[in-house]
């Protein structure tokens, strides 16, 4: 007995120096890996000071061993990367800044917070930087050129169309040329807005009275549901007001409501609400309506995604709606939550954060 006792004692004092110099090598060929990364990777604690980083995050710091400990905002002093940082579930892409050594060189920063500590991975997005900016500038410039011939045309078949001698043959062809010329001129004009959106990485901002810019929204909203007969309410809860830019949060909330009336089936029930929360101030619009796929939820916001084709011709929508609320909300520190059940209803809310609102004392 005490013979098999020896030999199961001697085999794990083997067994584990082995599995311990397994984990060992393991480890060092993750480092090694890490460091040979052309991405910067800091790893920081729980003070948000350097713990551990990779030579292209100290060839992108110029960090030395003595800087070890060092707070992360003493290396990168960006007003951007620091809201960031801060919240850092509010922009699930991460930040994008410019470099601070190279005025020409791009950044993307991600933040992934772990236990007490946080993994940040720093990008070179120059190129597609400027990728991006050729797209837009593309975009803008065709739909800005498209403007003035579609002007001309819809003139022109507005003015034919209204000819009391037209042949009924011909009535229905103009008539169905001035409804395509409209559903152009309407993306045309959302291009151009979106464009503008993301060109501006920086607008004028003015203290909003959300109570009478929700108050507006749902009198529009009345309007436009005559031939829908919802029950629209609207349930505000504090006076608070948001800092930010009146005419595009005005577009990105207004096109929720309406999306909500024209995707609820007849005679539904919408809710559009201003609540304050412990994270900051809650917009949100509940309906009943039909409801959204899960596999869809995640491109919603993609420029010219249809659930469904045909309905949303049928609509007049143009596809480009809640990409405009997707970057109008992302300029305001914030982003678009989507809670959907198929059949039963879907919740489009957004939370600003507290450096966006405003009480109406201090306005």
């Amino acid at each position: 007995m005490s013979n098999i006792m020896s030999k199961q004692c001697t085999e794990q004092d083997i067994s584990e120096p082995i599995a311990l110099q397994n984990t060992t090598d393991q480890l060092k060929k993750i480092r090694s890996a890490l460091r040979a990364l052309r991405d910067a990777v800091i790893l920081l604690n729980d003070s948000d000071g350097l713990e551990w980083w990779n030579q292209a995050a100290e060839d992108l710091l110029l960090l030395q061993a003595a800087d070890k400990g060092r707070c992360i905002f003493d290396f990168i002093d960006a007003p951007e990367f620091r809201q960031y940082y801060q919240v850092p579930t509010l922009a699930d892409e991460g930040v994008h800044i410019k470099s601070w050594r190279a005025p020409e060189r791009y950044l993307k920063c991600e933040l992934t917070p772990f236990a007490d500590e946080k993994l940040l991975i720093i990008y070179d997005v120059t190129r597609l930087h400027h990728l991006e900016e050729m797209r837009r500038d593309f975009v803008a410039n065709v739909s800005h050129e498209l403007r003035t011939p579609l002007t001309v045309m819809m003139g022109y078949l507005e003015n034919f169309s209204d000819q009391p001698d037209m042949p009924p043959h011909w009535k229905r062809g103009f008539e169905l040329m001035t409804q395509q010329t409209a559903r152009m001129n309407r993306i045309v004009n959302d291009l151009l807005l979106l464009s503008r959106i993301e060109i501006e990485e920086t607008h004028e901002l003015h203290y909003i009275d959300m109570i009478k810019l929700l108050t507006h929204i749902y009198d529009d909203a009345q309007a436009y549901n005559q031939e829908y007969g919802h029950s629209i309410h609207l349930q505000i809860d504090t006076y608070d007001g948001l800092y930010g830019s009146e005419m595009y949060l005005t577009s990105a909330l207004s096109n929720l409501v309406i999306n909500a009336i024209k995707y609820t089936p007849k005679g539904g029930d919408i809710t559009v609400s201003w609540t304050k929360t412990a994270e900051g101030c809650r917009f949100a619009v509940e309906d009943n309506g039909i409801g959204i796929a899960p596999q869809h939820i995640a491109r919603l916001t993609e420029r010219f995604y249809r659930i469904d084709k045909g309905r949303s011709r049928a609509t007049g929508g143009t596809g480009l709606g809640l990409a405009i609320v997707k970057h109008v909300l992302y300029q305001h520190g914030t982003n678009l939550q989507i809670k959907s059940v198929e059949g039963s209803g879907s919740t489009f809310s957004a939370v600003f954060p507290p450096n966006y609102v405003r009480s109406a004392a201090i306005s």
